[in-house]
């Protein structure tokens, strides 16, 4: 190799390299549906979940010739809540989440970003310096009547949890960097966004072959506190969901989950595309608590 080559050899490599780190890998690809919540009931959420989901086989079978295989069961029963900044939603505000799963006794918190723009979310750091802590980019595909097709790009962090969430030094305590980005006071108030706490039923255990990836379908089921007998859920959705830890999708693999997205639209009456998301169906529960 000629001397004046190498520099540029050398040049080039480093162009590669940066566009490799500058390019986000999306790692999960989750599909989301707002389902008509009067269509289910504690008492026979089982059989109605059961009824949805193979009428969902059918259109999926039908519409990418691949097989739909498993049974769904009741996977996590858990409660939920979003914390903020009352009077202000200060974190909303700043396209933040800050969430609390809890089962079995076991705290884990998240907290999430979410933007439009993969890079933009990308560039937050949600980073958390708990052990167990796991991070992730994901895109979140949604549709109403209006818009079909609509994504929107997470970065989130969930972490295990033991402390009183209160305060925003619960946030900076899991989140240091959040802290040195935003500086948000230590002593600032959490509160429970909208008084409300969600009981989480999620079912699972039925996969669509996409080929290279099988995706996970979930049908999930909030209620408020404890369900009993004929309570309907405030919030249904239907997922599902692929991961790739390099973000290697094939064109098959991405052809075949729009088009199984398409045929799940089609679950009349149990689609409601203009249902409020789970997200902002919190937020909006109680709307005095960001005023």
């Amino acid at each position: 190799m000629t001397v004046w080559r190498r520099p540029m050899v050398l040049l080039v490599a480093i162009l590669l390299s940066t566009l490799v780190q500058a390019n986000p890998d999306v790692i999960s690809r989750e599909y989301k549906l707002m389902l008509d919540a009067s269509q289910f009931t504690y008492q026979n959420e089982a059989v109605s979940v059961g009824q949805l989901l193979a009428l969902a086989e059918t259109e999926i079978e039908s519409a990418i010739a691949r097989d739909v295989s498993g049974s769904a069961s009741l996977d996590k029963q858990r409660d939920v809540r979003f914390f903020d900044v009352q009077g202000s939603c200060q974190l909303r505000q700043m396209g933040y989440s800050f969430r609390d799963r809890v089962e079995n006794g076991q705290s884990e918190v998240t907290l999430k970003f979410r933007s439009r723009d993969r890079y933009i979310s990308d560039f937050e750091d949600v980073s958390s310096s708990t052990s167990g802590a796991e991070t992730k980019l994901e895109s979140d595909i949604g549709a109403t009547s209006t818009e079909p097709f609509k994504v929107v790009y997470g970065h989130s962090t969930k972490a295990p949890n033991s402390r009183n969430l209160n305060e925003i030094k619960d946030i900076n305590h899991h989140f240091p960097d959040f802290e040195d980005d935003y500086g948000l006071p230590d002593d600032q108030p959490l509160s429970l966004v909208g008084n409300l706490v969600i009981r989480e039923h999620v079912y699972r255990g039925v996969e669509i072959d996409l080929g290279q990836h099988d995706a996970e379908i979930s049908v999930t089921l909030w209620y408020q506190g404890v369900p009993l007998g004929a309570q309907s859920p405030l919030v249904a959705e239907l997922s599902f969901r692929y991961e790739d830890g390099s973000a290697d999708y094939t064109r098959k693999v991405v052809n075949r989950a729009a088009k199984s997205f398409e045929a799940l639209k089609s679950l009349s009456p149990w689609v409601a595309p203009d249902s409020q998301t789970k997200t902002a169906f919190v937020y909006g529960f109680n709307p005095a608590f960001c005023k």
